[in-house]
This record gives structure tokens, sequence and C-alpha cells, in this order.
């Protein structure tokens, strides 16, 4: 999953001055994000112990190795903890992805002394599960309530990724959304787009009045993009990636080529113009976007940032205001939705030697006011029910309603985004043959089917 963590990250460590500034700077009344939740604050509603010093002796040093988010937006959110917990101090590593995934795993095979560490999903957890301690108990002891303050779909992905409950996720990821500029689409007189129709309308009338402007930007040339794509199209009808992923169902049934049949019918119909997009890359397809030349943007919820008019302001995006859609289904009874997977979760080293104030600092990050700091953000979409940024964050309507809608989509998804990555480009592939020849979605979806069972790829 490697790939897909790198848009996530390159705009956390962008927004970690005037994001953090900002939230940390209404924190002085004790968790400014408290009045905007439609629960009771998870840090207020916390017992004393979760809370309460942890030692009246010498004060504990907990180790802390992370790749995400970055040093810069941890530092006032550990600070903030280390006032609150007087007997425990933090001494935090953040290293880039791929070093983490190395040196993480050594150091707790080889007893580096370490007492919380990030962990990222795919193949992280069974290799590292061993060296992690279960943490119901512990989290349970903290927070008795905790299952109610955390996604629970969150949580049952934790769980499948280990033997046991062996991290606690703090963050999710989705598949494609579709960001949209308001100013384009009210100058067309036309709604942001719940239906097929409705998103062909804009294509069609863009058209007509002879428009320079793109109706969809989206990275054609970038094969792993296309089969996003695909699979957020197939995610409209049933689960059929996690039937895939899981249960080794077939991709050259009828399920994945009505997928295959939905992607290229978007193109075919004219929304998303296939001489237009075949030659730009996730990077060149933003650029249009952000400069203001293309009424949507499909891309992943690490995008989410684009709702946030500070971080517009601050990054030379010509738009004025930005919405968020899921694509509209293709088929009339589809239901619009997205794959999410968690991306982020923290565990606690079988050999800490300090497990209770260990579990203190996750249950801050995660459940308590350093979850609200960090994602208000936006550096990662978080697990934790209610949280809803602060009103200076998000300040259109369009914004407001965006990031509910973006909530609702992560919370609820049609399968996990627990990607094959390696596999992701060989299907991508072959989905942007079946756009530039004649090629059909049976076809297609054969020849998928066929180089899966190579057996190069394997679900693992």
């Amino acid at each position: 999953m490697e790939k897909f963590r790198k848009p996530l990250a390159l705009f956390s460590t962008i927004l970690a001055f005037s994001m953090l500034a900002s939230a940390c700077g209404k924190s002085n009344s004790n968790e400014p994000q408290s009045s905007a939740l439609s629960t009771p604050s998870a840090e207020s509603s916390a017992p004393a112990s979760a809370s309460a010093p942890a030692s009246n002796a010498d004060p504990v040093t907990l180790k802390f190795w992370t790749w995400h988010p970055s040093a810069d937006l941890y530092k006032s959110v550990i600070e903030k903890f280390e006032a609150s917990h007087p007997g425990i101090k933090v001494d935090l590593t953040v290293m880039e992805s791929k070093d983490f995934q190395t040196k993480m795993p050594l150091a707790l095979s080889t007893g580096e002394d370490l007492d919380v560490v990030g962990v990222q999903t795919g193949a992280m957890p069974k290799q590292i599960q061993a060296d992690l301690l279960p943490l119901e108990d512990l989290i349970s002891q903290t927070r008795p309530d905790w299952q109610s303050v955390i996604s629970e779909n969150s949580i049952s992905q934790a769980r499948s990724q280990a033997d046991g409950l062996k991290f606690l996720p703090m963050a999710s990821i989705g598949s494609m959304v579709m960001f949209y500029n308001k100013d384009i689409l009210d100058g067309l007189g036309l709604p942001a787009p719940k239906t097929y129709e409705q998103w062909k309308a804009v294509s069609d009338k863009l058209r007509e009045t002879k428009s320079d402007k793109l109706s969809v930007a989206v990275g054609g040339k970038d094969a792993w993009i296309m089969d996003e794509v695909a699979w957020t199209i197939a995610g409209q009808q049933s689960d059929l990636y996690n039937q895939w992923r899981y249960n080794g169902k077939k991709l050259d049934g009828p399920e994945y080529t009505q997928a295959a049949a939905g992607f290229l019918k978007v193109f075919a119909d004219g929304i998303i113009n296939k001489n237009d997009v075949m030659d730009m890359d996730y990077t060149s397809s933003r650029n249009a976007f952000t400069s203001g030349q293309a009424a949507f943007f499909i891309q992943g919820t690490w995008e989410a940032n684009l709702l946030l008019d500070s971080f517009r302001k601050g990054n030379q995006v010509n738009i004025n205001d930005v919405g968020l859609l899921p694509i509209p289904s293709v088929e009339p009874n589809g239901t619009p939705s997205i794959r999410s997977f968690i991306d982020l979760g923290l565990g606690i080293p079988a050999k800490s030697k300090h497990p209770k104030e260990a579990m203190q600092l996750i249950d801050y990050l995660i459940f308590g006011e350093g979850n609200d700091l960090l994602a208000s953000t936006f550096a990662f979409s978080t697990n934790k029910i209610g949280f809803v940024p602060d009103a200076s964050l998000l300040t259109t309507p369009t914004a407001q309603e965006s990031y509910k809608t973006l909530s609702d989509l992560l919370n609820h998804p049609s399968a996990d985004r627990n990607n094959n990555s390696p596999f992701s480009d060989v299907a991508g592939q072959l989905l942007q043959k079946m756009l530039i020849s004649k090629v059909t979605p049976e076809e297609t979806a054969k020849a998928i089917q066929k180089e899966f069972d190579t057996g190069k790829y394997p679900n693992e």
C-alpha cells in the first residue's frame, strides 16, 4: 500500500503550520471541538485515571516511533499531552514511511526499548503481531466506553489484520471520490451532481457552451488510478472487492464485467474525455483542477484538505469553493459509495516497560483531544465517532456538507480498501487498453482474471 500513502503524507507536512496553528490556537478553552461534536467529548467523558499523572515519583518517558503524521504536526499535540499528564514525557521519532517499514519491525524483534509504535495496515500487522501486546484489557481499563467512541467498522478491520486486537485504528483512507468546483457549476446553473444524468448534464453543457474547461480531471495515465475508479464503480453494486480479495471470487463473471462496462460508459458518454485525460498523471490532473480548469477532480479521500479555504489560499489553489461527492452511480439501481480501510494504527510493544502509560498516550491520540487536534489539520480522516472540525476550518456550507459526506462514506464503505497494490497496476493497464482499443468489457474482465491466475499477485 506504499504507493497510496504518499499523497496522504505529502499534504500533512504542507498543513503543519497553517492548520495546527488554527486548531491549537483555539484549544485554550479545554477542548475546542467539544461544542461542535454530535456526541459528548470523548476526552471529557474519560475516567479520571485516563488523564491522571502516571506516577508521583520520577516521570516516565515513552519512546514513540511512527511514520505519520509529521513531527511538526505532533509537536504541539504532545506538548498538550505532557501538560495534562505531568507524570509522562514522550520521546517521539517520525521516520519516512519506507524506513519505518524496515526499522520498526527489526527494533521490535531485537528488543529495542519502545513503548508506542505506529502500525501500517497490510502486511505489517501479521509480521509484528507476536511483538505487540493485546490491547482489549488495557484500553477497557483506561476508557471503559471505548467501543462507543470509535467506528465499529474500523475496529472490525483492525481485528481482521491480526490475531486479536493488537493495535487501535487512528485513521482511515478511502478510494475515489469526486471533488467539484462550485464556481463552475454555479456558472452553468447546474447543481452538484448526485445522479449519473446530472453528472452527464455538466459535461454536455460545457460542450454546448464551448467552454475551455474540462469536465473531469483524472490521472488516466496512471494505471492504479484507473483500477481504483473501476473498483469504485463495482462497489456501487456490491462488495465484490471483498469477495475477490478474501474469498477467491473470480473477476471474469457478470459483476466485474458490469463494472468494466460502467467504467467504459463514463468515457463513451463523454463525461470523462479520454483525449484529455489519458496523458494526465496524478500531478497534472490535480493541477488542472486546482488551477480552475476542471469542473471535477477524481482522487482519493486524502485530498480532502482541498475543502479548507485556508489550505487553498496557502497553496495557490485557484478555486473559491470546493465540494466533495461520491462518484454518481452509473447504474440506476446502484448506491454511490467508496472503499475505505484503516491506514494508521497505534500499538504497544510486548516488551514495553510502561504499558499503562503507553495506553494513556494512545487513548489521548485516538479517543481524546489529541485526535481532535490532529484531525483538525486534515492530515488524516479520523475513526473517532462524532468528530466535526471547528467551524473556522470549514468556512462554507459546501465544505461543511462535504465533510459530513466524507465521514459517512468512510464509515460506511461498500468494501475494504485493502489494496493488492502490485496487481492494481496490471489491472489498470488492461482497463486503459479497453479505453483506447476495441476490447470489450467481457474480454477485459477475462484478461484481468487470466493475469491474476498466473499466481504472481497473491491476495495475501
